[in-house]
């Protein structure tokens, strides 16, 4: 019995040899073999299938886990002449399987793109570019294709998909000027990829910020001939983003609003088509704004000369407020206090069912919706400060008449257009009748006390009648 397991030792030091000359061999194949010799077949089926010039300056063979084929220093141009890639790798690596390799069945463990750059451009006539985007996430499309490899059909099967360090530049040629946005530190790792299921995915990186910002991560279902893809599970959250360099440029003279902002999102995205994207995505979160301006507009002085009933009245203001007053109806810009506002997204639509958002001399409450477009639609109660409302109440009386309990002015306004041309349009007709009523009120006042005036009986003694 004791030979058993001396045996079985000698067994397993004669395996332990194979493995081992196994690998050396293995070792030495992957050194010694060329890969390279294939660099003009592949780069002739890149450029057959993607049609545009394609330059790769290396092709070989690594171990990474598994064997790696990888490509170093891979790019696509949208033309010779093209001052900028659709897409640069610095290089890219898919690991593949070996023993099930050896029986024609290609399972690559993971696809790494490293340091990739990747453009996305839309035209002035809004064709949006997407090639470069397509290229980078083809692995997790291709996964479950099949390909000839000579006459026999080959699946290939791709587990995850993962991009380190890369870069998103857009740049849209419809904004005047042209809008330039990059997306930097770029970190994406998809999961579980197989045909038609959706596949775990979260994206981190840094949007117009030095650090890292941003993260996406949910369930995605890539797009695919018979459907536009979706994302469910979708969380999105991201931190301290100017405002000022993601919404499109406009003229120096133009509104616009500035800020920080810093927003969480849960929901689901029901299509990916580049079109439809905004407008399907569903959901709940909160939008906080910090350090929030709104440039080249100030609320309470468009609120004053929209309210025509009362003639001049900002003229009025500037001539008889203190120069301290007046000065916060002729500054450029409104400072918000800091805001934290509940959201829900309904399809194209981003919804504010209750805010409050507050400056200095003023606070605004309402609700309102802002579309995928840029399209606001707010309605508010405008209340302004009881001690600024007190002086403008002194410059001109009227403005008592919209005055409540604690002496503020208070009126419904609607907010309304584009950013860079909103219209703050105060309730004309609520105006109109409180003036009215105050002012027929106080005619009626005045009425009856000159009336009891007249009536009232004299305090001197009445003489007696003459006998």
């Amino acid at each position: 019995m004791a030979l058993v397991p001396h045996s079985m030792k000698r067994i397993l030091v004669i395996l332990a040899i194979l493995v081992v000359v196994g690998i050396l061999a293995l070792g030495i194949f992957i050194a010694t073999f060329d890969a390279n010799r294939y660099r003009p077949a592949v780069l002739r089926e890149l450029q057959k299938a993607t049609g545009k010039p394609v330059h790769l300056d290396r092709l070989k063979l690594a171990w990474r886990g598994g064997i790696a084929l990888q490509l170093e220093g891979l790019r696509i141009d949208e033309s010779a002449a093209a001052p900028e890639p659709l897409i640069a790798i610095e290089r890219a690596s898919a690991v593949v399987r070996l023993w099930p390799l050896l029986r024609r069945d290609v399972q690559i463990t993971s696809v790494i793109l490293e340091r990739p750059h990747i453009l996305i451009a839309r035209d002035a006539q809004g064709r949006v570019n997407l090639l470069g985007l397509a290229a980078a996430g083809a692995p997790a499309a291709a996964s479950g294709q099949e390909v000839e490899l000579g006459a026999q059909p080959v699946t290939i099967n791709i587990a995850s998909l993962q991009i380190k360090d890369g870069t998103v530049h857009w740049t849209d040629a419809m904004s005047t000027p042209a809008m330039d946005l990059r997306f930097t530190a770029v970190n994406l790792t998809a999961k579980n990829i197989m045909p038609g299921q959706p596949m775990d995915i979260e994206l981190t990186g840094a949007l117009v910020s030095d650090t890292p910002n941003l993260r996406v991560a949910g369930r995605l279902t890539p797009p695919g001939p018979e459907n536009a893809g979706s994302i469910e599970r979708l969380a999105f959250d991201v931190n301290q983003l100017p405002l000022q360099d993601v919404l499109p440029p406009s003229r120096p003279e133009d509104p616009k609003l500035r800020g920080m902002v810093t927003m969480t999102l849960e929901g689901e995205a029901a299509s990916l088509a580049p079109e439809k994207v905004l407008q399907s995505i569903s959901g709940t979160g909160t939008v906080k704004l910090e350090r929030g301006v709104l440039a080249n507009i100030n609320i309470l002085r468009m609120v004053f000369e929209r309210l025509s009933i009362i003639p001049g009245l900002v003229q009025t203001f500037e001539a008889r407020l203190p120069e301290d007053y007046r000065a916060k109806l002729t500054a450029t810009d409104t400072v918000l206090e800091p805001i934290t506002l509940p959201v829900s997204f309904a399809p194209g639509l981003l919804q504010f069912d209750r805010f409050t958002i507050r400056s200095d001399t003023f606070g605004l409450s309402g609700a309102g919706r802002v579309g995928m477009d840029g399209t606001v639609a707010l309605n508010t109660q405008l209340r302004i400060d009881p001690t600024l409302s007190k002086a403008l109440i002194a410059s001109v009386n009227e403005l008592q008449a919209l005055a409540d309990a604690q002496g503020a002015i208070e009126l419904p306004v609607a907010i309304q257009g584009k950013p860079y041309g909103l219209a703050v349009l105060p309730d004309l007709n609520y105006v109109a009748s409180k003036v009215v009523t105050t002012k027929v009120e106080d005619l009626i006042g005045n009425f009856l006390n000159k009336a009891f005036e007249r009536e009232e009986p004299s305090a001197e003694p009445v003489p007696a009648p003459a006998q």
